[in-house]
């Protein structure tokens, strides 16, 4: 073989090695991510579980979730301390390991990416702020993960406000996102959508965390979300599996997410119940600034006003000077992001789960 040839076949081979090696790590990944989904979302076991699962099996011993669903009920009782109704639910979940790995390859050919618990880019913010029976094992997300390195503010509110709240809330969200931040919502109508249409008006960037699975957002929401993606302007992020249907309860554990993942809470409108009050009461609880709107004399927010009678700084509205109200907040929020830079690699709040607060 001549000397060109030699070399053509050298780099044709190393092409093909690279390729397969390739398509090897998308194997395993795909296998790997199959396994994740069985525990997580086909198991039924509690979030609480899961996690102690994680910890007990991947942690502490080091091993994959492969190697766990290979192990006998017996291991997993003596190194998980689990009952027999959950070995149960984890026997049944195993059958099902096809159907999840063919879930993953849709997955990515949507662009739609996996992000563990265990995985270093998973939100160091979510894991300070929850405990072990609210972190979120898997998390399904479209878009690029840089933008939740940026400042993060959080605006939530009624699916049901006035217009006077949605006009607050469009101002709002657009002064922050043209400050720099990242704006995290809901992804509901009324408050969420102001907040994400304020958002994006400005180029600026909006996190929406989803309220059911990432693949039941409808064909026009998707079309319209898409280009905003695909230019680095937009995260999309779900908790639940991937085909959940929207009820009440994901609606309720969202919350803790979109408050989770902010350095600063703004509540909008709120009731004295409901999904916001929840939310903004367990901002407070997370140790998040949450700062209410606080309305002209001639109107009352009950919900606004008990949120500020708990501990929430008034924001007024209307305000002739928006920076005036939230340019502090922007500065908070900074203050709080490089804070958390600062944290050291080992600390126990960046370890796998926050101590809890139980």
């Amino acid at each position: 073989m001549s000397f060109p040839l030699r070399c053509i076949a050298k780099q044709t081979l190393g092409y093909i090695t690279h390729e397969a090696t390739t398509l090897s790590r998308v194997r395993f990944s795909v296998r790997q991510f199959a396994y994740w989904l069985l525990l997580t979302f086909e198991s039924g076991l509690p979030t609480r579980i899961i996690n102690d699962i994680l910890v007990a099996w991947c942690k502490q011993l080091g091993r994959t979730l492969q190697e766990f669903f290979a192990a006998s009920s017996q291991e997993w009782s003596d190194t998980c301390h689990l009952n027999a109704p959950m070995i149960g639910k984890l026997e049944q979940a195993r059958e099902k390991l096809v159907g999840q790995a063919f879930l993953v390859e849709q997955l990515s050919h949507d662009h739609i990416h996996l992000l563990t618990v265990l995985d270093a880019a998973y939100p160091k913010l979510l894991k300070s702020s929850l405990n072990r029976n609210q972190i979120p094992p898997v998390l399904c997300y479209a878009g690029d993960l840089d933008i939740l390195k940026r400042q993060t503010i959080a605006i939530i509110g009624s699916r049901n406000a006035g217009e006077t709240s949605l006009a607050f809330t469009h101002a709002v969200a657009q002064y922050l996102a043209q400050g720099g931040a990242n704006v995290i919502s809901g992804n509901a109508r009324g408050v969420d959508r102001a907040a994400y249409e304020g958002a994006i008006s400005t180029d600026g960037y909006t996190t929406v965390v989803l309220p059911h699975g990432i693949r039941k957002l409808s064909g026009v929401q998707m079309r319209s979300l898409v280009p905003k993606i695909e230019a680095g302007r937009v995260l999309l992020m779900s908790q639940f599996h991937p085909d959940a249907p929207w009820v009440v309860s994901r609606a309720m554990e969202r919350n803790t997410v979109v408050t989770g993942l902010a350095q600063v809470v703004i509540v909008a409108e709120a009731d004295t119940k409901g999904g916001t009050w929840e939310g903004a009461n367990g901002a407070l609880k997370q140790g998040r600034p949450l700062y209410v709107r606080q309305a002209a004399s001639s109107q009352s927010l009950g919900g606004n006003e008990a949120l500020i009678e708990r501990g929430g700084h008034p924001l007024p509205w209307p305000t002739e000077n928006i920076a005036d109200i939230l340019s502090p907040l922007l500065q908070e929020s900074a203050v709080s992001q490089h804070q958390q830079s600062e944290l050291p690699a080992r600390s126990e709040q960046l370890s796998l789960f926050a101590p809890s607060n139980e």
